[in-house]
């Protein structure tokens, strides 16, 4: 990856929605150069996403989960809250805690459930610790190249 890539990138990251054309025109290749590197590099593009206000499509609740696994079972806990629908971020780390989660729900009610029966079906779980966001001061989806 050389600094046209990287320019390339930052690009796409401040607006994935610009043209090949504007694209070129700002790292000053041309538009096919600039599809066949975006082509190339479709191993770290992993999507195009857009970022949405949460609360306006009724998700009140933003909720960290912090989880103790069985030896052993980190993996398969992970892989099955990670398939659950109100959970968005799911991470395996090593520290105080096995497994950490991002959790956006309608409701402290909404977020009891998925606590109570989504996570307690999956085996391997001995402890879980939730902590409601009241703000959030920073949230980026974007890396500094």
């Amino acid at each position: 990856m050389d600094e046209v890539d990287r320019k390339i990138l930052e690009i796409l990251q401040r607006n994935a929605r610009m043209t090949y054309k504007e694209i070129a025109q700002e790292v000053r290749i041309s538009d096919v150069a600039v599809h066949k590197r975006i082509k190339r590099l479709g191993g770290v593009v992993r999507s195009f996403t857009v970022l949405l206000d949460q609360k306006a499509y009724g998700k009140e609740i933003t909720a960290i989960l912090a989880v103790r696994c069985e030896t052993g079972s980190t993996g398969a806990v992970a892989k099955e809250m990670a398939e659950l629908e109100d959970v968005t971020e799911v991470y395996t780390t090593v520290g105080g805690y096995d497994v950490v989660a991002k959790v956006r729900t309608r409701d402290t009610r909404s977020l009891k459930e998925l606590v109570e029966k989504g996570l307690s079906r999956i085996k391997g779980i001995n402890e879980v610790r939730t902590s409601i966001v009241f703000e959030c001061y920073k949230e980026k989806v974007n890396l500094v190249l």
